[in-house]
């Protein structure tokens, strides 16, 4: 797997990291409104599936597609804790070389990056982040969100929940919280003071 190297400049990188339907890209839509560059690790999967042959490849030789099918993919993995770790072991390394590429294309001209992560942590990406935010969720609200959103049943959406580490343990090993239990601009509230904290500790002009 390739390695991440730690920053050689002034720029800082944050990790923003959550459950499923916690309210990870709200607060990543905040950092975009001030114009801070977010890399997104969904995103760049997604796109990597669309571009990178030997991942497609990969992907479709271990669960026996025809053609990769993103959704029929999902079901799959997240009825399955061996099958998500294997597809986390072929998809990790090619997303973390992306990452690896950007951030040194970035540090050239950025003070702040935002590492977008669901599996911050799973994937033991954590290290290369100089402060790491979790957007956390009332467990009751997350199922309730994640079944309007993805239009699934209870049942499902509690198994895909419970697939990645809990919540509580996330915030632990975060630097910053931002409960998103309530409405938009007390997330918003909570976000503005954690960014400029961020600001102060380094030169951003």
């Amino acid at each position: 797997m390739p390695e991440l190297s730690k920053k050689e400049n002034i720029m800082k990188r944050i990790g923003l990291t959550g459950g499923i339907a916690s309210g990870k890209s709200l607060v990543s839509g905040f950092f975009e409104d001030e114009n801070v560059t977010v890399l997104d690790a969904d995103k760049i999967y997604k796109n990597l599936l669309k571009t990178n042959k030997v991942l497609y490849n990969e992907v479709k030789k271990a669960f026996g597609f025809d053609e990769v099918n993103l959704k029929i993919l999902a079901e799959i993995v997240f009825n399955d804790e061996k099958k998500l770790k294997q597809l986390n072991k072929i998809t990790h390394p090619f997303v973390i070389r992306s990452f690896t590429e950007q951030l040194k294309r970035l540090s050239k001209t950025e003070k702040i990056v935002v590492l977008d992560i669901p599996l911050l942590f799973e994937a033991k990406m954590d290290d290369f982040c100089d402060e790491i935010i979790c957007v956390y969720v009332d467990e009751k609200i997350q199922i309730e969100r994640l079944v309007e959103r993805n239009q699934i049943s209870v049942q499902e959406a509690i198994k895909r929940i419970k697939s990645q580490m809990p919540l509580v343990d996330k915030c632990k090993l975060s630097d910053y919280v931002i409960d998103n239990s309530f409405d938009t601009d007390n997330t918003y509230n909570q976000f503005d003071k954690i960014y400029h904290k961020i600001k102060e500790s380094i030169d951003v002009s």
